[in-house]
């Protein structure tokens, strides 16, 4: 498993809730709140789909941390699924 499947596993499976905004490229950045109270941010760009996710930052209390890992197409089906309602 990659970094990017395991940042996205970990989001997946214990996150709390979610928000989802434009990026200033016209992709789409979702925000997944953890258990902890972090948020672990991801990111694709407009016309991209599953396969195009990418974990950037993790923002937490104490610190953070960014990232800019590649996200395969199995996980990105569930970012897809929550950033867009829809399975690409």
């Amino acid at each position: 498993m990659t970094l990017g499947d395991a940042l996205t596993q970990e989001a997946l499976t214990t996150g709390t809730g979610f928000s989802v905004s434009p990026t200033g490229a016209g992709g789409l950045r979702l925000a997944i709140r953890l258990e902890a109270r972090d948020v672990q941010h991801f990111e694709r760009p407009g016309s991209g789909g599953r396969a195009d996710w990418i974990a950037t930052d993790l923002e937490g209390a104490g610190g953070g941390c960014a990232f800019s890992e590649p996200v395969t197409a199995p996980w990105g089906r569930g970012l897809e699924l929550l950033a867009t309602g829809r399975e690409a």
